[in-house]
């Protein structure tokens, strides 16, 4: 799942493709995932432009949200998750509702 901010999804020409990372990427984690994979994604969408990697545990019903300063926080159950494209925020448990 990925996410693109109003702005620009306007701007991409629809006979073309999407040029650049989308500001938030997220992986549903399932059991073919290895940790390398996701460590090489999460490496890939952060150094080409996305604010945030998101990897989503439906087992443990938790968010890993990565940004690329480096910083990487882990949500559970009960938490709300801030979002930096809305003045609200997420409830983990709306996920995986």
């Amino acid at each position: 799942m990925v996410f693109i901010v109003q702005t620009r999804w306007q701007k991409i020409d629809l006979d073309g493709y999407f040029e650049g990372a989308p500001e938030l990427v997220a992986e549903i984690l399932s059991p073919s995932n290895t940790k390398k994979e996701m460590l090489d994604k999460r490496k890939l969408c952060l150094e080409n432009g996305s604010r945030e990697f998101w990897v989503v545990d439906i087992d443990h019903r938790k968010v890993e949200i990565s940004t690329p300063d480096g910083r990487t926080i882990t949500y559970n159950s009960g938490q709300q998750i801030p979002l930096f494209f809305a003045a609200t925020a997420l409830a983990v448990d709306a996920i995986f509702n």
